[in-house]
């Protein structure tokens, strides 16, 4: 399948970061993505794309989904923009919480999170799977350009801590606004 931006609400949907993700999948070729924070679909939708050119591997997308208080959808919405891209046989969701998760972290070649990161989540993220990046396995996340992103409402509202401020090693690969950045 070729690749296209998909048609599906998300920060990264105007800055068509989704070819940044569809390409590094393509270059990646994982057999196991893990997503954490799937909203409506967009990031599955374009590395389910790459998935399907390359004819295999296999995304698991998790989200609280109805339990997250903040901007969610269903996993029924989510499933459905999955299915309008006809890429429904590369992807499997499910209810989990990530502070759960990261506990003991499945097998994954590659992982994305983008659960409302702030500095605290990242450096959590970089702890429980520095050992799995020293061995190969690629780990992005939304966020890390150091700016705009760490200045959103949000994260001045709550005093968060800035993702540029986590002491975590990692590189931005994308720099458009939310922005894309993977651990080193």
């Amino acid at each position: 399948m070729q690749y296209q931006n998909p048609d599906i609400e998300s920060s990264f949907q105007k800055n068509d970061i989704g070819r940044t993700l569809y390409d590094l999948v393509l270059k990646e070729k994982p057999k196991i993505i893990i997503e954490w924070g799937t909203l409506y679909g967009y990031s599955t939708v374009a590395m389910a794309m790459a998935l399907d050119e390359l004819g295999s591997g296999h995304i698991v997308g998790y989200d609280l989904f109805e339990d997250y208080k903040y901007k969610h959808s269903t996993m029924e919405q989510t499933q459905a923009n999955i299915d309008r891209y006809g890429v429904s046989k590369y992807v499997t969701l499910k209810k989990g919480d990530f502070d759960i998760w990261i506990q003991n972290p499945e097998p994954f070649d590659l992982l994305h999170v983008d659960i409302s990161n702030k500095g605290d989540t990242i450096a959590l993220l970089y702890d429980a799977v520095k050992d799995r990046v020293a061995t190969g396995a690629t780990v992005i996340f939304e966020g890390g350009a150091p700016g705009e992103r760490d200045e959103i409402e949000w994260m001045k509202k709550y005093g968060l801590k800035k993702i540029s401020d986590s002491g975590v090693p990692y590189k931005v690969i994308d720099e458009r606004f939310p922005s894309l950045s993977q651990l080193i």
